[in-house]
């Protein structure tokens, strides 16, 4: 296997980014080309370096640090904007998806990229509780690049502003049920990630500082409060069967905006704040037979 560093996919996605940029100036096929074959660089060395990360940790990526999980994040999210981008070329989600990738990628450089070894008695469970929040941080990035997209195409049709040739963007229409169909899809995949953790904190009643370290967890807390603000929003969309477009955009927005700040920004400030935390340095100094373990 080469020897791939993060460097290697960040700077195809930068360069990617900037082509894909280009749509404002100037646009041809070859800047088209040359974006997708950046992106797919990039998703070739991303995907390389997770498998290189699985082989040293002998965990798979979601199971092994915080750094990972943002990066198994960021590989989703260029997956479905590959294919969507395939599908129809001239689409230009690339100008939202494309810098929420970069964002991510640079934030896994400054979280936690140690390994913990996951209890082995509930080794499944572990991995359906990191699953259902990656596929939930999912469900919310997309809430986000389909509000973001909603309100530049309203003001765009407000203003009557021309797109450049080789730009389009979806109707309004589809983009509110995009939004809404993403916020009725995370929710519950986050509440029972979230459930999921509760259960296996009760089950590690071995360890006394355990319930300790999850009260004083910045990463707990802030994750909560967010989630609370995305229930209200799901329960609102449920009971309103016809909202504003405008006003579900921006709620979407902020919610889903705060949530990721809150998530990336707790696990930085766990890594660089010591403390005997769920996700700290406590859980990080265990020994690979502890049965502490981290959760992302």
């Amino acid at each position: 296997m080469p020897n791939v560093g993060v460097m290697c996919f960040l700077a195809s996605y930068g360069l990617a980014m900037a082509a894909e940029m280009s749509r404002f100036g100037w646009r041809n096929r070859f800047s088209q080309w040359l974006m997708l074959g950046l992106t797919i660089a990039g998703l070739v060395a991303h995907t390389l370096y997770l498998i290189l990360r699985a082989q040293e940790t002998k965990l798979p990526p979601l199971l092994s640090s915080s750094h990972d999980w943002l990066l198994v994040l960021a590989w989703l999210a260029v997956l479905v904007y590959l294919f969507v981008t395939t599908l129809e070329r001239d689409l230009a989600t690339g100008v939202i998806v494309l810098p929420l990738v970069v964002g991510l990628v640079v934030a896994s450089l400054f979280v936690n990229r140690s390994s913990a070894a996951p209890i082995s008695a509930y080794h499944g469970w572990i991995m359906l509780h990191v699953s259902l929040l990656v596929f939930g941080m999912g469900g919310v990035l997309a809430s986000l690049v389909a509000g973001l997209m909603y309100l530049w195409q309203h003001t765009r049709l407000k203003h009557r502003q021309s797109m450049q040739p080789g730009q389009t963007l979806p109707s309004l229409e589809w983009l509110e049920k995009l939004n809404r169909v993403a916020v009725l899809i995370s929710v519950p995949l986050l509440t029972f990630g979230m459930v999921l953790g509760g259960g296996l904190v009760l089950l590690g009643r071995e360890d006394a500082t355990l319930p300790q370290r999850v009260l004083r967890d910045p990463l707990v807390i802030g994750s909560g409060v967010c989630w609370l603000l995305m229930a209200g929003m799901f329960i609102w969309l449920l009971r309103s069967r016809v909202t504003p477009g405008r006003q579900v955009a921006r709620l979407t927005v902020w919610s889903c905006g705060f949530l990721l700040l809150t998530v990336i920004g707790t696990q930085v400030l766990t890594r660089f704040t010591p403390g005997n935390t769920l996700h700290g340095s406590a859980a990080r100094s265990q020994p690979a037979d502890s049965s502490a373990q981290e959760l992302p």
